[in-house]
């Protein structure tokens, strides 16, 4: 005797529709077409825009850390103290007058050492006595007057050269660090004659050196150092160094037009290789889009289309090989669910075309009833058909629904030993009147799994209707739970019928098996009871299968028939 698959309970709904893709607009063309045309792709517009400001941030924190006019200036300061204390002594010792306690300084003999010793330090030197009355200064040897130092010319190139990229640029981040750090104050011309109001220069007077950092008209920097003059423990005047305003802002200039020249030519290097970049990730990811994208007519259909053919970059390490990968993978699982439907629909066809025939058939034989009892018939046969019907019709439908609930209800972890004991009372119940024993043999203890609930209860629900339609009376129907030491859980239901023919195990699961035993009438079942089962357990992760139980004293060997369930830990 073959076996049957029990019926699926499921639950009635509307059939979703379906969505046809639209065809693309004019205006997305164009779009499309701009993209296309565009010098770079997206891709490589966001690689290199990220790889330059890498980089510019890169340039602009070495700019500020090694061109910082604070550091510049520091650097100044010391190097004219140590000027300055060298050619204090000198002036201390050629140009100081008098005795002990009331030395001085005589003009003319500071102006006469002041020349060759201003000349090489390249700053403007200045003398004051103890009352910071100006004596002598560099600038016009013995004059005393104050004329502004004198800037060196502009050079024509350089002028021209800020006019380009690297001028501009320049500019800017000149503002921004003006405005970012301390702004200094304006220099005011010092008198010819009177005493000195410059506040390093009055410190200096009572024995301590000080500097101070000014800016001259031109917003250039310009750092005045003043040392005490000594001799014998007495200060015979002070010395005040200043640089010409501009050295500080030439120097940074230079030092950060190296910098920025270097940018300049690393930023084209990061530009080409952003491009080589983008185009060894974007030219794959576009052919495999293009072997993908599906041009559509104004139905949004397109006959004859063919299979994509997916290029192959499996054999790269890196992601793209793995997006090929899965996307060939994506497309078999489409595809051979495309295969499924096709044959899905034609089984469904066929399968409803049998009660239709029979249906046809005797409303088409009620007229040509001559007694009641002949009618009686044909109205039995047309009830039996339509019920069938109903039954193909819900259970195609709760088939054809299963899928999507499978992929998209979320599995919690449940109690398998309690649903399995409710389950095999229902069916202890069922069989009282053939006095079909149920025995149920369960780990001790807690018995869980992880899945979805319902579906797994349809799972064990139908293979104990299934072993209950094919126990003899006077029988047992065991189910055993054991937990692997692999973790995986497995379920068996075992009754002592007939068993399986072993040319039919495997075609037990499929769609629409329909055999059942005698004492059963024809068309109580869909045939899609083990088909939808199975389906159920791999989507799990599991797995189904059916086998016998071997008697040599029962005929043809088979002491009955084994479902098991095979579940991941």
């Amino acid at each position: 005797m073959l076996r049957h698959a029990e019926d699926a309970d499921g639950h009635d709904g509307p059939v979703g529709l379906d969505d046809r893709p639209r065809p693309a607009s004019s205006r997305d063309r164009i779009i499309r077409g701009l993209k296309q045309s565009a010098p770079f792709s997206s891709l490589q517009r966001r690689i290199i825009f990220f790889n330059l400001i890498g980089l510019a941030l890169l340039v602009a924190g070495m700019t500020y850390l090694s061109n910082d006019r604070q550091n510049l200036t520091q650097i100044y300061v010391d190097a004219l103290r140590k000027q300055g204390q060298i050619i204090a002594v000198s002036i201390a010792q050629s140009a100081g007058v008098g005795v002990e306690g009331q030395m001085t300084i005589d003009p003319d003999k500071a102006a006469a050492a002041l020349g060759p010793l201003a000349e090489p330090t390249g700053v403007r030197i200045r003398l004051y006595d103890r009352q910071a009355m100006p004596v002598a200064d560099s600038t016009g040897l013995t004059s005393t007057s104050d004329p502004e130092p004198e800037k060196p010319a502009p050079d024509s190139a350089a002028s021209e050269k800020d006019e380009h990229v690297i001028g501009r640029v320049e500019r800017v981040y000149d503002r921004i660090s003006r405005y970012l750090g301390d702004t200094p104050e304006i220099e005011t011309d010092e008198p010819s004659s009177g005493v000195s109001g410059k506040e390093e220069v009055l410190l200096a007077t009572s024995g301590q050196a000080a500097h101070k950092v000014r800016m001259n008209r031109d917003k250039e920097i310009v750092v005045s150092v003043a040392i005490p003059i000594t001799r014998s423990d007495s200060i015979l005047g002070v010395l005040q160094l200043s640089t010409v305003g501009g050295a500080i802002e030439r120097l940074v200039t230079e030092e950060r037009r190296a910098v920025l020249e270097i940018f300049f030519l690393a930023a084209i290097v990061s530009v080409l290789s952003s491009i080589v970049l983008a185009n060894m990730i974007a030219s794959p990811i576009r052919e495999l889009a293009n072997s993908a994208a599906v041009e559509t007519g104004g139905t949004g259909l397109k006959i004859g289309l063919d299979k994509p053919e997916i290029p192959d970059l499996t054999h790269r390490t890196d992601e793209i090989g793995e997006l090929s990968g899965a996307m060939i993978r994506m497309t078999e699982a489409l595809y051979q669910r495309i295969d499924a439907i096709e044959s899905f629909a034609a089984d469904v066809a066929h399968e409803i075309k049998n009660p239709l025939t029979s249906l046809r058939s005797a409303v088409e034989t009620m007229s040509y009833a001559k007694t009641d009892e002949q009618r009686q018939r044909l109205l039995d046969v047309i009830v039996n058909d339509v019920k069938r019907m109903d039954r193909l019709v819900t259970d195609i439908s709760n088939a054809s629904r299963l899928d999507a609930e499978l992929v998209r209800e979320r599995m919690d972890a449940f109690d398998l030993g309690e649903m399995i004991e409710m389950l095999a009372g229902v069916t202890r119940s069922e069989g009282e009147e053939r006095r079909v024993e149920v025995i149920t043999d369960l780990p001790d203890g807690t018995f869980f799994a992880k899945g979805l609930e319902g579906r797994l209860a349809q799972v064990i629900a139908n293979l104990l209707g299934n072993a209950l339609s094919f126990a003899p009376d006077d029988s047992k129907i065991t189910v055993r739970g054991r937990i692997r030491p692999s973790g995986q859980i497995t379920v068996s239901v075992q009754d002592q019928g007939p068993g399986i023919p072993p040319e039919n195990l495997g075609s037990i699961f499929e769609r629409f098996y329909s055999e059942r035993p005698d004492t059963e009438a024809f068309g109580n079942h869909s045939g899609l009871g083990l088909s939808i089962s199975r389906q159920i357990v791999e989507a799990h992760g599991g797995k189904i299968w059916a086998e016998n139980v071997p008697d040599d004293s029962a005929p043809e060997g088979r002491g009955g028939a084994r479902f098991i369930m095979e579940l991941p830990g």
